[in-house]
C-alpha cells in the first residue's frame, strides 16, 4: 500500500515536471525573454570589461608613478654625484701640501672624507633603485600594453554579442512562428489557433446561412426566380420563333369541321402540304 502511495506521488511530481519543462521551454522560446536573457549577459559582459579597464587604468598609474620616481631618482643620483666632487674637491684642497696622516688629521678634511663615503653610499642605493625602477617600468609598460588587447578583444566579443542578440531574437520570432504556421497546417497546433481558426470558419458559415434564410424571409429569392423564369421562357419564345421559321407553323389537328368543308379541297390541301 505504501508502495503504491509513493508510486502515485511520484507520477505526480513527473506529471508536474513535464508540465513545468513544457511552460519553461514555450517561456524560453519568446523572443522578448531571449532579448531579455542576451541583455542580461552583455551587462554581465560589459561589467567584466568595466572591470578590466579599472585594473589596466591601475597599472598605467603605476607606471606613470613609477616614471616620475624615476626620474626624482636620476635627479638625485646626479646630486649625489655634485656632492661627491664637490667634497673631493674640498678635501683635495685642505689636503694640498699635506701628506695622508697629516690630512686626516685636520677636521675639515675628515669632515669631506666622511660626506663623501656618506655621499657615495646613498648613490649606490639611489642607482639600485634606478636599475628596479626601470625594470619595473618595462614590464609594466609590457603588461599594459597586453592588458590594453586583450581589452580590445573583450570589446570585439562585446559588440559581436550584440549583434548575436539581434540575429538570435530574429531567428526565435521567425521559428516560433513557422512552426505555429505548420503546426495550424498540419492540424496538430497546441497553442489554441487551431480551434481559433475553426471556430472563425464556423461562425462565417453560420452569418451566410443566416443571411440566406433573412433573403428567403425577405421575398428576394422569389424576385430572383420569378426573374430566372421570365429568362427562360423568353428563350423558349425565341426557339419556337426560330423553329417556326424555319419548318413552318404547326396546326392543331383538331381543326373546325365546318371551316375545312368551308375551305377549297385544293387551297386545303396546299396549306396542309410542307414546303419541300
Amino acid at each position: 500500500m505504501f508502495k503504491a502511495i509513493g508510486r502515485f506521488f511520484t507520477t505526480i511530481g513527473y506529471l508536474l515536471t513535464g508540465r513545468l519543462d513544457a511552460k519553461t521551454k514555450g517561456i524560453n522560446e519568446d523572443p522578448s525573454v531571449v532579448r531579455a536573457r542576451y541583455d542580461e549577459l552583455i551587462s554581465q559582459k560589459r561589467q567584466s570589461i568595466l572591470q578590466v579597464r579599472n585594473a589596466v587604468a591601475g597599472v598605467i598609474r603605476n607606471a606613470e608613478r613609477k616614471r616620475s620616481e624615476l626620474q626624482s631618482t636620476k635627479e638625485n643620483i646626479a646630486q649625489k654625484e655634485r656632492l661627491m666632487s664637490g667634497a673631493r674637491a674640498m678635501a683635495t684642497k685642505l689636503a694640498k701640501g699635506r701628506n695622508r696622516e697629516e690630512a686626516q688629521q685636520d677636521m675639515e678634511f675628515v669632515k669631506c672624507m666622511k660626506a663623501f663615503q656618506d655621499f657615495k653610499s646613498s648613490l649606490e642605493i639611489l642607482e639600485q633603485r634606478r636599475e628596479s625602477l626601470e625594470l619595473d617600468i618595462q614590464q609594466t609598460e609590457k603588461d599594459a600594453k597586453g592588458y590594453e588587447v586583450q581589452l580590445q578583444g573583450v570589446h570585439r566579443e562585446l559588440q559581436s554579442l550584440v549583434d548575436e542578440r539581434e540575429r538570435s531574437v530574429a531567428d526565435v520570432a521567425m521559428a516560433r512562428e513557422t512552426r505555429a504556421a505548420n503546426e495550424v497546417l498540419a492540424g496538430v497546433a497546441n497553442d489554441g489557433t487551431a480551434d481559433d481558426l475553426r471556430r472563425l470558419r464556423e461562425t462565417v458559415a453560420q452569418a451566410k446561412a443566416e443571411a440566406q434564410v433573412t433573403s428567403r424571409m425577405a421575398g428576394t429569392d422569389t424576385a430572383r426566380q420569378e426573374a430566372e423564369f421570365l429568362d427562360l421562357a423568353g428563350g423558349v419564345e425565341a426557339e419556337s420563333e426560330f423553329l417556326d421559321g424555319i419548318f413552318g407553323t404547326e396546326k392543331d389537328d383538331t381543326v373546325a369541321p365546318d371551316a375545312a368543308k368551308a375551305a377549297p379541297e385544293g387551297v386545303t390541301k396546299e396549306k396542309q402540304r410542307l414546303p419541300e
